[in-house]
């Protein structure tokens, strides 16, 4: 008798502790992810504009400057001097956490009026997940000067008892090209003021961003970005790419707000490519990157 008591209640504690180690794994879940969105340092914030592709991963963020498939979502203007059909899927684990994992898909068509892309953008998992989706035109307006929008759908979502959050807003883009070498790029996210609570009064973040990018040859390249909330102070970046034999590239870069750096490498193989990254914080660690691009035709 003692003996099937004592396996009744092994079997009792076993249920008892295997329920309590998942309720307690979701609160800390949950308790993490509130902690990102209250703290402002981790770039974490619900709606953070995050800048998607394996290339500007490589680069440390670097995108408002660069012209590559991924402009349709990092800046519409740069997606002006795109040709052909593109899309490209990525993904993100970033610093090794599947609730933090980022998940993108972008395509985009160059017209005779212009071009037209769309892209779409999930970002956590389980107890805290983001959508971000958007339609995007672009047009180029003489040799050196481009612009475009996009307006963008948000979904929130915090665990099923919370519920979700449908919002609208937009993004614009400018890009300037006052030599071979040089070009300038301007990108605007949010920037009208949209509640997220009426409760807590919190906003989508406004972010501003200007980027410098100087081609040495069209094999080197090195670029400058900076951006800034209303929120944090001022996130400074620095990258630079290397080509090789025209299917070969290497990327680095470092940025600020915290100090993080990123290295990348990228293979170009006809209308196929694959770019791989990784950013590191001294903080949170690894967070590995890759994406895939393919182009239909010019």
């Amino acid at each position: 008798m003692k003996g099937v008591m004592k396996n009744v209640m092994k079997s009792v504690m076993k249920n008892v502790m295997k329920s309590v180690m998942k309720n307690v794994r979701k609160v800390v879940i949950l308790c993490f992810v509130f902690g990102l969105l209250l703290i402002p340092a981790a770039s974490l914030a619900a709606g953070e504009p995050r800048v998607i592709g394996g290339r500007p991963a490589g680069m440390c963020g670097i995108s408002v400057a660069a012209t590559d498939p991924w402009s349709a979502a990092n800046n519409q203007a740069a997606n002006a001097w795109n040709k052909g059909i593109l899309c490209g899927v990525y993904f993100e684990d970033r610093y090794l956490l599947k609730e933090l994992s980022c998940k993108a898909l972008v395509f985009s068509a160059c017209t005779k009026q212009g071009v037209f892309s769309a892209s779409c953008m999930q970002f956590g998992s389980g107890v805290y997940s983001e959508l971000k989706s958007g339609i995007a035109y672009a047009r180029k307006f003489g040799k050196s000067f481009s612009a475009g929008v996009q307006l963008d759908y948000y979904r929130f979502s915090i665990s099923e008892d919370y519920g979700s959050k449908n919002i609208l807003n937009c993004e614009l883009g400018l890009m300037f090209r006052p030599g071979k070498q040089v070009w300038i790029g301007f990108h605007c996210i949010n920037p009208v003021p949209v509640k997220l609570s009426e409760t807590s009064g919190e906003s989508l973040p406004t972010l501003i961003q200007l980027g410098l990018a100087y081609y040495f040859t069209e094999d080197l390249m090195l670029s400058a970005e900076i951006e800034k909330d209303p929120a944090s102070k001022a996130c400074a970046r620095i990258g630079g790419e290397c080509r090789f034999a025209k299917i070969l590239s290497a990327r680095a870069g470092f940025a600020t707000g915290p100090f993080r750096f990123s290295i990348g490498a990228g293979i170009l193989m006809k209308r196929f490519s694959i770019d791989i990254a990784s950013e590191y914080s001294q903080a949170l660690g690894f967070s590995p990157a890759v994406s895939i691009q393919y182009e239909f035709r010019k």
